[in-house]
């Protein structure tokens, strides 16, 4: 299944959908809890809440699609974020370090951390308007110059540099 299949199956609570779920990423999720302290009816438990999560998320559109982050990698987040809060209440006293053969990652936090800051760009983005939304994409993200930007929205490049400017002051703005 795709991406998009998936998110749409999810939304619309699809049982097959979440029975791929199970079956393609089941393995990931038990690996991760189990490399981690965890045992099996740890792993069980934690897959099902991020199963829980993801169709949260997705319904109240927390979670929004994109072409920068892989559903499959949001899901392994979701449930890595429950399994750390678990071990976190479990042992309150005992700090989490990269070098215990417990301990997660610190790539994975680095990809945790990188998530959520495109999560929440994406959607201050969506709250502007439709206008600074294609500027910032086709300068940010097609690396079109701004003379290409100006003939594609029918303004001078000068317009185009100062609404740049304009927009991302905008996104900065409802990004703090």
């Amino acid at each position: 299944m795709t991406d998009q299949e998936i998110f749409n199956g999810v939304a619309a609570k699809d049982n097959n959908t979440f029975t791929y779920l199970y079956s393609e990423y089941k393995n990931m999720i038990y690996s991760m809890v189990k490399k981690n302290s965890g045992n099996e009816n740890d792993a069980y438990d934690i897959f099902q809440e991020g199963l829980v999560a993801l169709w949260v998320n997705i319904s109240s559109g927390k979670f929004i699609l994109s072409d920068k982050v892989k559903l499959s990698s949001y899901l392994y987040t979701l449930c890595r974020n429950i399994w750390i809060s678990r071990i976190r209440k479990a042992k309150p006293t005992q700090e989490l370090q990269a070098t215990d053969e417990n301990a997660l990652s610190e790539e994975m936090e680095v990809d945790t951390d990188k998530y959520d800051k495109v999560n929440t760009l994406m959607l201050n983005l969506k709250k502007l308007g439709q206008a600074c939304q294609k500027l910032l994409r086709l300068f940010y993200y097609e690396k079109a110059g701004l003379k290409l930007i100006a003939e594609k929205m029918d303004i001078t490049e000068k317009t185009a540099k100062n609404n740049k400017y304009r927009c991302m002051q905008n996104l900065r703005a409802l990004y703090k």
